[in-house]
């Protein structure tokens, strides 16, 4: 008899969530889980806010990227609820989260945030780790994760006034594009496979957010401008990459578009073909996906430091490579190409770290076992 169920109810957003589900339906295909999947059309209306300074505020946003889930102990009978917020912003969390479960596990995580939350709460959040989007042959339900998504955004979008059809409209526009990447996304499969690149391509590919609104945005968008110039000039022979091509893009970095695809199959290939890679941070110093995807392919991983806790932290010298500053970036390319040694101990040790920590399979075995424990 299997020893665990878990009942999955439906999220309102899939790209981040299909990680989880990849890694829960993969644990249930070795025996190790049984999963139930229960349509949730309820608002996950609530926020709760800690400020730079500690201040604790309340308010009744959405916050689509938290997931609930139920364990329950094949043995005793007991069950436990528990929640993955999946948010890009570390100083915001779930209140219905906080409300229904015992643990949430939170992808950006930050002591400091987490430090200022009352007794409480503070004991309930525990450090997801890195995500990346995927899918896998062992996932079902289609039906159900579909109908929960879209009715259950759309019944939070559910406000009587003079924009209800045009945020309707949108709402269901962004779950249908969502759906579509991750039944479009590559599945588990192709990140186990892994042989070290014997190039010494520099990669670094990298998208526009839609919009310049705010000021984190802009700074982002400038920062990966001036780090594709620097690149270019510096290693014109061994650098591939630059902005993928879209209206903002072309409006405004014409001189720093990359030419090679994007469709996210192909552009695995181009990981896969690459030896060394440059990550810099997403949203809000939220933790970008291809940190995880550079990790599966054992990547020499030049990266800027994470603000990010993880379960395991990435060391300096063994996994990856952290860079200060441009000045500091250059010197840490300088020093890979130059030891031929030092890259392959980097790519062993990324892969390696992938394999123990970051696999969907792997991160929800341990995610699980942590629920258990408070059963």
């Amino acid at each position: 008899m299997t020893k665990y169920t878990i009942v999955a109810y439906t999220p309102q957003e899939f790209n981040h969530a299909s990680n989880v589900q990849t890694g829960l339906f993969e644990l249930e295909r070795q025996g190790y889980v049984k999963v139930k999947v229960r349509t949730y059309f309820a608002k996950q209306l609530g926020k709760t806010i800690v400020s730079n300074t500690g201040e604790i505020t309340q308010t009744q946003q959405a916050h689509p990227k938290t997931s609930f889930y139920k364990f329950i102990d094949g043995k005793s009978g007991g069950s436990i609820m528990f929640a993955i917020d999946l948010y890009d912003l570390a100083n915001e969390f779930s209140t219905v989260a906080f409300q229904k479960c015992d643990l949430v596990f939170k992808r950006n995580y930050e002591s400091r945030y987490v430090s200022c939350l009352p007794e409480t709460l503070k004991g309930k959040v525990f450090k997801f780790g890195l995500a990346f989007g995927v899918n896998s042959q062992a996932m079902r339900r289609d039906v159900a994760f579909l109908l929960g998504g879209v009715l259950g955004s759309l019944h939070a979008n559910l406000k009587l006034d003079r924009l209800l059809l045009q945020r309707l409209k949108k709402t269901y526009h962004i779950q249908r594009n969502e759906w579509q990447f991750v039944k479009r996304a590559r599945e588990l499969q192709q990140f186990e496979g892994f042989q070290e690149a014997k190039s010494k391509h520099i990669l670094f590919q990298t998208r526009c957010f839609p919009h310049e609104n705010s000021l984190d945005v802009k700074q982002i968008h400038e920062q990966r401008y001036q780090l594709i110039k620097l690149l270019k000039t510096r290693y014109p022979n061994n650098f591939k990459g630059g902005f993928v091509p879209s209206p903002l893009a072309i409006a405004k970095y014409s001189d720093a578009l990359s030419s090679l695809p994007s469709e996210p199959h192909a552009y695995l290939e181009e990981v896969k073909n690459s030896r060394i890679v440059i990550y810099t941070r997403g949203l809000a110093n939220s933790p970008a996906w291809k940190l995880a995807e550079y990790l599966s392919q054992g990547k020499v991983i030049i990266a800027e430091p994470l603000t990010a806790e993880l379960p395991v932290p990435l060391v300096h010298g063994k996994e990856v490579l952290f860079f200060k500053d441009h000045k500091d970036l250059v010197r840490q390319i300088t020093l890979v190409l130059s030891d031929e040694s030092l890259m392959g101990e980097l790519s062993r040790n990324a892969r390696t770290y992938f394999e123990t920590q970051v696999h969907p399979v792997v991160n929800m075995r341990r995610v699980l076992g942590l629920v258990s424990e408070k059963l």
